[in-house]
């Protein structure tokens, strides 16, 4: 429904609910379609989980290292921001191929695109290499926040399990 406000008003489909979007997709479409890009949006949860995780970790690994930071909550701040910069680096082409594979057209019954390295191929040969990255600053505007917030979160309740339930007040969340 998200994606048809954005279409012309002359290819809009302008369903009336989620029960009509979800009953004219499978009638008109097939039942299928409800499915359409599911694919890439698993290998995208993939790549930024990966991407997040590796990388906090380096860089809470890295940061300690310096001397100039302690585990508290400004380096696990910082951690994150570059987590998340990393994360949407490593991400945007994923989700760009996604995000396209969501909402292509069917031509003479032919899909746009075969499939997520067919969009990565003609996104390259058609825009360049960069487009790739399209949207980026929006992108890490979104995506750095909840990296900030999910790992800042996940030490504060780790720290108060280790203190709480398991009795260590050695410091720190442990991750």
């Amino acid at each position: 429904m998200t994606a048809d406000g954005r279409l012309p008003v002359a290819e809009r489909r302008n369903y009336s609910s989620v029960f009509n979007a979800l009953a004219r997709i499978t009638r008109e479409e097939g039942v299928l379609t409800l499915w359409r890009g599911a694919v890439p949006t698993m290998g995208r949860a993939m790549v930024v989980n990966a991407a997040q995780l590796a990388s906090y970790s380096q860089a809470k690994q890295y940061l300690m290292s310096t001397g100039y930071f302690s585990d508290n909550i400004f380096l696990h701040f910082c951690s994150s921001m570059i987590s998340g910069f990393v994360t949407t680096a490593a991400s945007l082409p994923v989700d760009i191929a996604k995000t396209r594979i969501q909402n292509m057209k069917i031509v003479d019954g032919k899909p746009e695109y075969k499939g997520a390295g067919d969009v990565i191929v003609k996104v390259i040969k058609n825009e360049g290499v960069f487009a790739l990255w399209k949207g980026f600053t929006p992108y890490f505007a979104r995506l750095g926040p909840h990296t900030v917030l999910t790992f800042i979160f996940l030490e504060q309740m780790n720290g108060w399990y280790k203190r709480t339930i398991l009795g260590d007040h050695s410091g720190g969340g442990g991750l």
